[in-house]
């Protein structure tokens, strides 16, 4: 064994020692799962600071479309389910990772009890309020609609079902209920990935035609304006798509029921080809993550045994910690 490898192995043993993970298997779980959320939380964090975070003058001309939505004056339920959705979600997910910790659980059981609360409080309109804003994210289609109905469902049945638990103060079942929902819903990370790589791929490598989305002319205007700028968005989007012409005014107000239709292109220089290649692959990367945690967590628990065997015990850490804790 090299010194660096060493090193590294001897930093993980006192780590697992310090948080209280029975094994350094268990603990490098934690981390491949933690390290990860935290750094999207993080990175997503600036968002927070609303309407200028999402989409105010410096955001990225890939969100700058869905962003005509989300501050339309007529359309506030957008702008209320995406503040409602960032400054909820992310709080939670930031809360639910020292919950997994062995040593803070069993030490300070009422600050895990109330800290569960919280993230799973802040976590349910969190996850509700993706229904009004799905219509009009990545392009609002079916595939986007039916995979964030269908995570949120889960999500939502998870937290249930881990509540009810510990008020039956059933705490293996709960944890492993509370571990499932945090890492299904942690496949929001994974989807991003998976989208880089299908985005990547259709426009690099894809067989066959080029794909191509339907984007509603208000957008391609938004978009071409923030790349190009006020007062010539009208003459660009017209010369690109015929359905997207100069009519309507500066915000194109009339042309909301018109569609261009846009080639999907990561590596293009058009900012609606880029976002278009993300809307063609958003629904299946999301399904392609969804399952992969899902598979992911079953195979753990079912891997070395049902409820109370030692996969249980291997996340939950310090064996026996859930004798003299109140119930939620």
């Amino acid at each position: 064994m090299s010194i660096s490898g060493s090193k590294s192995s001897h930093l993980l043993e006192k780590g697992r020692k310090a948080l209280g993970f029975p094994t350094q298997g268990s603990f490098r779980k934690f981390l491949l799962l933690s390290l990860p959320f935290t750094l999207f939380i993080l990175l997503n964090s600036p968002y927070l600071s609303l309407p200028h975070g999402f989409c105010g003058p410096s955001k990225n001309t890939l969100r700058a479309g869905s962003c005509y939505w989300f501050q339309h004056p007529t359309q506030h339920r957008y702008h209320l389910a995406l503040a409602v959705h960032l400054c909820t979600l992310l709080p939670a997910g930031l809360l639910s990772i020292p919950q997994f910790i062995p040593r803070l659980r069993h030490r300070y059981p009422a600050l895990h009890r109330w800290s569960g609360r919280l993230s799973f409080g802040l976590a349910v309109p969190g996850v509700l309020s993706v229904l009004f804003l799905m219509d009009r994210s990545f392009g609002g289609g079916l595939d986007v609609q039916s995979s964030s109905v269908f995570l949120g469902g889960m999500t939502l049945w998870a937290v249930g079902k881990a509540w009810m638990t510990a008020r039956e103060r059933r705490f293996e079942e709960h944890r492993r209920w509370a571990t499932r929902a945090w890492v299904w819903l942690g496949c929001i990370v994974t989807h991003r990935g998976v989208m880089g790589v299908f985005a990547l791929y259709i426009s690099l490598v894809g067989l066959g035609p080029k794909l191509a989305a339907t984007v509603s002319c208000p957008e391609v205007w938004e978009m071409v304006r923030h790349d190009y700028g006020t007062g010539l968005e009208a003459r660009v989007a017209w010369e690109r798509y015929e359905m997207c012409g100069p009519f309507g005014g500066a915000n194109g107000t009339r042309s909301e029921g018109a569609y261009g239709i846009v080639y999907g292109d990561l590596m293009s220089q058009r900012p609606e080809e880029k976002a278009a290649a993300l809307r063609l692959v958003f629904g299946p990367a999301f399904w392609v993550a969804i399952v992969c945690h899902v598979a992911a967590t079953e195979l753990y628990f079912g891997r070395k045994g049902t409820s109370g065997g030692r996969a249980g015990r291997a996340m939950d850490g310090v064996e026996g910690e859930g004798k003299g804790v109140k119930s939620l």
